[in-house]
């Protein structure tokens, strides 16, 4: 797997402008998202480093990256043997779309063929040096080697390990300025990511250490990250953030990840915090492996302990008092955790997000069997408000 400089720090610039000049990039390509580039104060901050540069600036288009979007974002790449580097401003979206450009750079229409094909061998993504600036705590897009797009309201994982951003580089002052609702749920994907891999048949030593400090400082941080601002609770929810994607990174994610999808393209429910429901729910869920139906090789014992382990670094002995004290964060930082109130009333909801939540990769990494009538039990769990 390729090696990642990554750096965090308020001078987090300087490293940038110090980078690209490392590398001689004079010609750039600048993925960005919308308001968001003003407002953080990234604008401001990269025109002086980019001032000397050729640069050519891309938005995207939607919050989350469509196939379309893509296509349409490569036709105004113009000349792509000019570039020498990609950066990536925003928040996972945005380094997904980066990714996507990277990963689709030679030959755009193979975009329909990859999706519409199990084999991911064919491609062939760019040799361009890439720099992932994270403007939000959560996705953790800027350490892994996946990229997310969506197709028909369908979700795609695009994967490869040229796609880890070269430099990664964290901000924390960056993160103050994007809207509450916006830190709640791209916080809430940082300390839900750090569980799932904790949980994940594909964990390793080295993923639950990096997925513990992981959960421990997005735990102990997310509500003043959220409901405060405050310099130092930034600080932590961006290192966790970017502890949880290189634990992802080993392990891939598993089934909470896999539902949430089509609760945000079918209901709207941002992506963190659609995750941030359907993890306290397969806490409890997971916590009934048996040998019948446990997916990790190391059996049933060894995914309760796992789960004991998350149990106590969330402060809690039981697993059930472990999902209502998450529960219980997601409401304290300002999300709602009725589905009722975010429009998942009816029984044809509640399938309509299980038909399109079963991805045969993500429930299959998940520690015990997903069926279609378990995904619809565990969506009708309710843990006290």
């Amino acid at each position: 797997m390729p090696q990642q400089q990554h750096y965090q720090g308020d001078d987090g610039w300087a490293k940038i402008a110090d980078y690209l000049n490392t590398i001689s990039a004079d010609n750039v390509l600048l993925v960005t998202g919308n308001s968001m580039y003003r407002a953080s104060g990234a604008e401001q901050a990269l025109e002086p480093i980019l001032r000397e540069r050729e640069v050519t600036h891309l938005t995207c288009l939607h919050t989350n990256p469509e196939d379309e979007d893509v296509r349409q974002l490569l036709n105004g790449i113009g000349n792509k043997e000019s570039y020498q580097a990609i950066i990536a401003v925003g928040g996972g979206s945005v380094i997904d779309t980066a990714k996507l450009l990277k990963a689709f750079w030679i030959n755009p229409p193979s975009l329909d063929e990859y999706l519409g094909s199990e084999d991911n061998s064919e491609l062939s993504p760019a040799a361009l040096p890439l720099i992932a600036v994270p403007s939000t705590a959560g996705s953790g897009s800027e350490a892994t080697r996946f990229a997310v797009v969506y197709k028909n309201k369908k979700k795609y994982s695009v994967e490869h390990e040229e796609l880890l951003p070269n430099f990664s580089v964290v901000i924390p002052p960056l993160l103050a300025s994007v809207p509450q609702h916006v830190a709640a749920s791209s916080g809430m994907d940082a300390l839900c990511q750090g569980i799932e891999s904790y949980w994940s048949i594909h964990s390793t030593d080295e993923s639950r250490k990096l997925a513990a400090e992981a959960i421990t400082l997005a735990w102990d941080w997310i509500e003043k990250a959220v409901n405060d601002r405050s310099s130092e609770a930034l600080n932590h929810m961006a290192k966790a953030s970017h502890l949880a994607g290189r634990a992802i990174n080993i392990t891939k994610t598993t089934a909470p990840h896999a539902i949430s999808y089509p609760m945000t393209s079918y209901f709207g429910i941002t992506h963190g915090h659609a995750v941030g429901l359907l993890t306290a729910r397969f806490l409890t869920f997971n916590e009934g492996v048996t040998k019948e139906d446990c997916l990790d090789a190391r059996g049933p014992e060894w995914v309760k302990k796992r789960l004991h382990e998350v149990c106590v670094l969330f402060g809690e002995d039981t697993v059930d008092d472990t999902a209502q004290g998450l529960t219980q964060k997601i409401k304290r930082i300002g999300l709602e955790i009725d589905l009722k109130q975010l429009g998942i009333i009816t029984e044809e909801d509640i399938k309509t997000i299980v038909a399109n939540g079963l991805n045969p990769e993500r429930v299959k990494n998940n520690p015990r069997v997903v069926t279609t009538n378990s995904a619809r039990d565990v969506l009708s769990i309710v843990h006290c408000p």
